[in-house]
């Protein structure tokens, strides 16, 4: 049955009925007043069939073909005002053209929809701050590539402050006798707390390659070489002057040893050291307008100990820059532990756990004069040796004399001389017996060399050209939400997208046009604020 449509227009604007992208009106009038503004065509009075959704225009085809979209007034229901595309257009007859529309019910109920709380699946943010939107998306990232500056920090004794290297000598016992230092060391080793862990050993600091040498000669003539348990580098900072006494000692044989020794006990390690690093701005040089590529798994640093050892680390979750304070304790291979102060909702210490131990220090290995401790062993008993082996040869020789025996005194003298042979053979085996290598060199020796010594932090990222790649999709299609929520509106100054699955819509449509909006809610729709800027994505879209 034929109806009266009392005003149809022809226009030609931007949508199409595929409905992924439509324009979007404050109220009904700045709607009715740009499509409007873009009427070609009108026609009054004309009818069209209910069932077939067509009416019939009073005009040349050639002249209607040029149109996209029509809008119409049915005054026999009210005044709402109608959108459609037009889908086909057929020739009747010269002057007529039949043209075949579908409402389009985005824009014809704009304003007679709600949008309920729905699971929303992507959408633009209406807060783009980086840490904000973390929910991976299924994007091809190429290779990681170091972005921005590495950082390295280097504790290595040599290369600390004024050049200075503590070699640490752990010892079980003070030098005496000729190699004896200054009294004021004391005579018995006294254990301490050393970072809160007992040790009933001592340590004796020096500076120098010099100083160490010294001091060594010192136990040798000693005869203590074996009161040196261990020797081994730690950082120039690494020890804390409230708890040792620096001292001059002078040795007659072995010269004049600075020796910085533990006088008091310490139950907190020592803070060698704390790190920082900048958040970036930018990705393989490339500066996104999507803030989450400042973000896991586009961009991330890690921090490596130089010795196999390394901790994957997310800019976002840090409470600004990224911080790490490095603790340590002095003892053999020196234990150093960085750990983030500022991460993941912990400060100070609450980010231990989340920290990374460092490699071990050098291990050294020293030489202990075997010839010097030998001669310092024996030097009582070797005379003694040698005048008995005197005093029984000579009496010997004496009595084979006197009782006739002339070749028993030969055999005595032999005897003697073997025996005085034998202590001068000892002695020359130990003369020339080599030094004794102790301790061992460790595989931090490297690290030293290369001044890797601690940790390096390398900020990483995905290369420039995926990192565009991926700000073009966010442009377009917003960030993964997975959330049930109210879509966000007219929250950015050109255009934002909404995906939804299963869309809850209500309002007063009929139920076949309500559909076709929940469909176009889930198979994704994007907004457009300005018309004159429709699918221009080079355009700013700031959060308004």
């Amino acid at each position: 049955m034929a109806k009266n449509i009392s005003k149809v227009y022809l226009l030609n604007v931007p949508l199409e009925d595929d409905m992924r992208n439509t324009l979007y009106f404050a109220n009904a009038s700045a709607q009715q007043s740009y499509f409007q503004a873009n009427i070609a065509k009108t026609y009054n009075n004309v009818s069209y069939q209910s069932d077939t959704r067509t009416f019939r225009c009073p005009d040349q085809y050639d002249t209607v073909r040029q149109y996209n979209y029509i809008m119409w007034q049915n005054t026999a229901y009210s005044n709402k005002w109608f959108y459609a595309f037009i889908k086909k257009m057929t020739y009747v007859s010269d002057g007529y053209t039949d043209v075949v529309f579908e409402v389009d019910p985005l824009q014809t109920f704009m304003f007679d929809i709600e949008v309920k709380p729905s699971f929303i699946e992507r959408e633009h943010t209406n807060n783009d701050t980086p840490g904000n939107n973390t929910i991976p998306e299924d994007l091809e990232l190429g290779e990681y590539v170091v972005n921005g500056s590495i950082v390295n920090t280097d504790y290595d004794p040599s290369s600390s402050e004024n050049n200075l290297t503590w070699i640490c000598f752990q010892v079980s016992d003070y030098p005496d006798g000729d190699g004896a230092l200054d009294p004021s060391l004391g005579d018995d080793v006294k254990g301490n707390l050393n970072g809160g862990v007992y040790t009933g050993l001592t340590y004796l600091m020096v500076l120098t390659p010099t100083m160490a040498n010294r001091l060594i000669r010192c136990y040798d003539l000693a005869n203590k070489s074996n009161a040196i348990v261990a020797i081994f580098q730690v950082p120039f900072n690494a020890i804390n002057t409230n708890n040792v006494a620096i001292t001059n000692h002078t040795n007659s044989k072995a010269g004049m040893i600075t020796i910085a020794e533990f006088t008091g006990n310490s139950s907190t390690p020592t803070v060698l050291d704390s790190m920082s690093i900048a958040k970036p701005s930018s990705i393989n040089s490339y500066v996104p307008r999507n803030r989450k590529l400042l973000t896991y798994p586009f961009t991330y640093f890690y921090v490596s100990n130089n010795a196999g050892t390394s901790v994957d680390f997310h800019w976002e979750d840090f409470n600004g820059n990224p911080h790490f304070t490095v603790d340590g304790v002095v003892c053999q291979g020196m234990s150093i532990k960085a750990y983030p102060t500022n991460y993941k909702n912990t400060s100070g210490i609450g980010g231990y756990d989340y920290g990374i131990s460092g490699g071990k220090f050098p291990m050294c290995a020293w030489n202990s004069d075997y010839y010097t401790n030998w001669v310092t062993q024996n030097a009582v008993n070797m005379p003694l040796s040698v005048t008995s082996s005197v005093v029984n040869g000579t009496l010997g020789l004496i009595g084979s004399v006197a009782t006739g025996n002339p070749l028993g005194a030969i055999s005595g003298v032999a005897n003697m001389m073997e025996s005085i042979g034998s202590a001068v053979a000892k002695n020359y085996e130990a003369s020339i017996t080599p030094d004794q290598a102790k301790g061992c060199v460790n595989c931090g020796d490297l690290n030293v060399a290369e001044k890797r010594f601690g940790y390096t932090i390398y900020p990483m990222s995905i290369k420039a050209q995926y990192a565009k790649i991926c700000d073009d999709w966010f442009d377009m299609f917003g960030y993964k939400v997975n959330r049930v929520k109210t879509p966000y509106v007219a929250h950015r100054q050109n255009w934002w997208y909404i995906k939804t699955i299963g869309a809850n819509i209500v309002g007063n449509v009929p139920n076949d046009e309500m559909n076709k909006i929940k469909e176009a809610y889930n198979n994704g729709l994007t907004f457009w604020r300005n018309p004159s800027n429709f699918l221009n994505y080079s355009v700013s879209n700031g959060i308004v």
